[in-house]
């Protein structure tokens, strides 16, 4: 991108002469970088070493400013455009599988950085290519909330509140770096009854019991570091930059953490939303992205064969009728189903286990009457569920990695739109016996986002913290 804006504007120098304009650009482009933090960037990835020492260096006496014209030039506009690029795409994110197609316009960000040297208002330039989600909007005022306290009480990251008798000013202090009460209130003026309503709106927050007690549990996530705090709300907000690379208007994102989709129009204030089931820690649910390709109404549930040697193999050994009790067909290598009775199961393992299992179609079928395939290469979908209970849970983590939806037909009919006839929702909502799966194919992209964010927008517009559950940021250098 660098070359290529220096192509495009004929390698026009804007940083070698010692004129004050030259001097005006400089400042102006320091002063932008300086928003790296309160967008939840870092200037480091900037060249900040740099851009201070050649601060310190104009200062002196005696100065030469020639001797760094080259490297002046190309730096300032390598910070400047990386800059506004991450505003805009957002870094590179780590994701097992990409399966979506970017709509990067490098050329914006050389526009944009060009307008920012002609008219010097950095603002405006910002604005320009920042998110406008609400989601992205939400996350970037709480982490400058956050940030602004640790920068006015540093000691709010030192001090813990004691779990067997909890100390009402450090309590007072940690629940107002979350904004849940207001910093300009003393101590004395937050009656019992403020601090337990601040207490439920915490325990909210942090996606437990709300019992307005600060019992163990909660004093552990009062205690927990504001600083790692701020660090998972810096982390989501790269990610909903990021959607950004994508051409599409309006897209489905899961969020394993929340155990959650919703989906995304960048024209709505509202987006659809449902509560999901993903995967458990031993089988989990991977990041990646992918567009839907098909909707399948009444689907065969094709069993891994994971399942089928490990969990279902044990149970058909001692027991041959859990395979009628399951509406589960044996099927040959030539897809010919066989009679079961006349298998020697014995002979099978994990090794060698020569059929496949199927589950015929129905509502006790596994996958429900719907399921929505991705274009990736792991066999992990969106899909209905037979066992719709589990969605009253708190902790969904409970698939062999694929997501179950708590409302299939929402979703299936948002992506559908026309396409699926009257006849078909009838069938669907009547959940008919012994139907054959139908393929539907989409009219338009749905890509699928299926991110690992602990910090997050909920439904109603509110911050949300969540479990670690499958211990990623643990793995991540501090």
């Amino acid at each position: 991108m660098l070359e290529k804006y220096f192509n495009h504007f004929e390698y026009q120098t804007k940083f070698t002469d010692t004129t004050h304009a030259q001097n005006a650009f400089r400042d102006m482009l320091i002063e932008m970088l300086n928003q790296a933090d309160s967008l939840g960037l870092n200037r480091v990835d900037y060249h900040e070493d740099y851009l201070l020492k050649y601060d310190s260096l104009l200062h002196q006496p005696g100065f030469d400013m020639k001797e760094f014209e080259s490297e002046n030039e190309l730096i300032f506009s390598d910070a400047a455009l990386s800059f506004l690029y991450h505003v805009a795409y957002g870094k590179e994110i780590n994701i097992g599988f990409n399966g979506v197609k970017y709509n990067i316009d490098s050329a914006r960000i050389t526009q944009v950085y060009n307008n920012l040297l002609v008219h010097q208002n950095w603002r405006l330039a910002l604005d320009t290519i920042e998110p406008k989600t609400s989601q992205y909007l939400t996350l970037k005022k709480e982490l400058n909330h956050l940030q602004t306290f640790l920068r006015n009480h540093p000691e709010a990251d030192s001090v813990k509140v004691s779990v067997t008798t909890p100390e009402k000013d450090v309590l007072i202090l940690k629940l107002k770096a979350y904004n849940l009460i207001p910093d300009s209130l003393s101590d004395d003026s937050v009656s019992s009854v403020d601090l337990r309503t601040a207490l439920k709106n915490f325990q909210r927050m942090m996606n437990t019991d709300t019992t307005g007690k600060a019992d163990a549990a909660t004093a552990d996530a009062v205690n927990f570091s504001l600083t790692k705090r701020a660090g998972q709300i810096k982390e989501s907000l790269n990610y909903w930059r990021w959607t950004g690379r994508l051409k599409e208007k309006e897209f489905i994102l899961v969020n394993i953490p929340a155990a959650r989709l919703q989906i995304v129009r960048e024209d709505s204030t509202k987006d659809v939303s449902m509560k999901v089931i993903v995967g458990k820690t031993a089988t989990k649910t991977p990041q990646f992205t992918a567009y839907i390709s098909k909707v399948i109404t009444y689907p065969y549930w094709t069993v891994p064969i994971s399942i089928a040697t490990k969990e279902m193999l044990p149970k058909i050994r001692r027991r041959i009728s859990y395979l009628e009790d399951n509406n589960l067909q044996v099927i040959n290598s030539k897809g010919i189903e066989v009679d079961p009775k006349a298998v020697g199961w014995e002979r099978f393992s994990e090794k060698y286990f020569p059929y496949t299992l199927r589950q015929s179609t129905g509502c006790d079928n596994s996958l429900g009457v719907l399921k929505f395939d991705l274009n990736s290469p792991y066999s992990i979908y969106l899909h209905d569920t037979n066992n719709r209970n589990l969605f009253g849970k708190k902790e969904r983590f409970l698939s062999h990695g694929c997501v179950r939806l708590e409302k299939p037909m929402v979703l299936a009919e948002y992506v559908l739109r026309e396409g699926l006839d009257t006849s078909s929702v009838s069938k669907l909502n009547a959940c008919m016996k012994e139907q054959q799966p139908k393929d539907f194919i989409l009219k338009k992209r749905f890509p699928v986002l299926i991110f690992y964010m602990t910090a997050d927008v909920d439904e109603n517009g509110s911050l949300k913290f969540y479990n670690d559950v499958y211990a990623d940021e643990k793995k991540k250098p501090a």
